[in-house]
This record gives structure tokens, sequence and C-alpha cells, in this order.
């Protein structure tokens, strides 16, 4: 008996670590995948019992990997359900103009998410990875398994992008406040 206790200690232990090393990361990836800051901490919840379940499976070296998956998936899903069900996140919601004490910070990250919102799942994770979370190019490349030569392809798609969608919704009067 003391062994499948000690084999139940260590995954454990090793599901401990993983989370105390890839939660903020993951909690911010679904944020900037399109998760509602409503539902980011129950998001980030589901992919840590997903990587819980699936921890045998996983390679030590594969686990950063696995976790941007896993939360890549789980914020697509979210979106799509949300979109099917007409949810709306109560924070963009028709209750009035938003609060005085809202930052100015707090409207850019409002502003950039709506930006992130448009652009395709493929350009916006090498984006978010690239520009946000300040991962360099090779990191991008064996986090996501695409060839290096791709993710350049896709972070320099992405920005052309970005830039059109940023100069249309300031040409449209979106620019600032909503």
């Amino acid at each position: 008996m003391p062994l499948i206790r000690d084999g139940a200690e260590a995954r454990k232990e090793r599901l401990g670590r993983l989370i105390a090393a890839e939660y903020r990361l993951v909690w911010r990836l679904l944020r900037r995948f399109g998760v509602p800051e409503s539902a980011v901490d129950d998001a980030t919840q589901q992919v840590f019992l997903v990587i819980a379940e699936r921890l045998d499976e996983i390679r030590p070296e594969s686990e950063r990997s696995f976790a941007f998956g896993t939360a890549l998936r789980v914020a697509q899903t979210l979106r799509r359900r949300s979109a099917r069900e007409g949810e709306l996140d109560p924070e963009h919601s028709a209750h009035g103009p938003l609060p005085d004490e809202l930052t100015d910070q707090r409207r850019a990250c409002e502003r950039l998410d709506r930006v992130l919102d448009q652009l395709p799942d493929d350009l916006r994770s090498v984006f978010v990875l690239f520009e946000l979370e300040g991962m360099t190019s090779p990191e991008i490349a064996t986090l996501t398994g695409l060839a290096l030569g791709t993710v350049a392809s896709r972070l320099r798609r992405a920005r052309e992008q970005f830039r059109g969608i940023v100069a249309a919704q300031t040409a449209a009067g979106q620019g600032g406040q909503s």
C-alpha cells in the first residue's frame, strides 16, 4: 500500500507545482483569449481540472504546452457557448454608463479585448503570447508546437490585422470610451 500512497502523493505534489507555476499565465491567457472577467476564475479552474484528469499522460517537459493548449480550447468553447446562448458579460451589458471610478487602464484593457476579439484564434494566440506575455518566438514555437517560421508569419499577420482593426475603430469613433 505505501507505493500507491507515495504515487498519489507524488502526483499531488506535481499538480501543485504545476498550478503554482502556471496559474497566473493560464488566467491571463484565458482573459486575453476572450473569456469574460466574470467567468475567468471558473475557466481557470476548468483548465486545471482537465490537467489533473490527464496528468499521468502529460510529459513533464510538456506541462506548459499542455496548459496553454487546454486554456485555448476552454476559451474557444466558452466563447462559442456564449455566442450560441446569447450571453453577455455583465460588465458590457446595458446597465448604463461605466462607473466614474473606472481607470484609464480599465478602458484600455476593454478596448484591447474588443480588438483581440476580432483576431482569428490562430493569430490571436501568437499575438497574445508575444506582445502581451512577452514570450520569444522560439518559446511560442515550443509552446504551441508550431514551426518558428509559422510563428513569425502569424505574428506579422496578427500585427497587421491588429493595426487595421484599431484604425477602423478609431475612424468609426470607437477608439476611446464606449
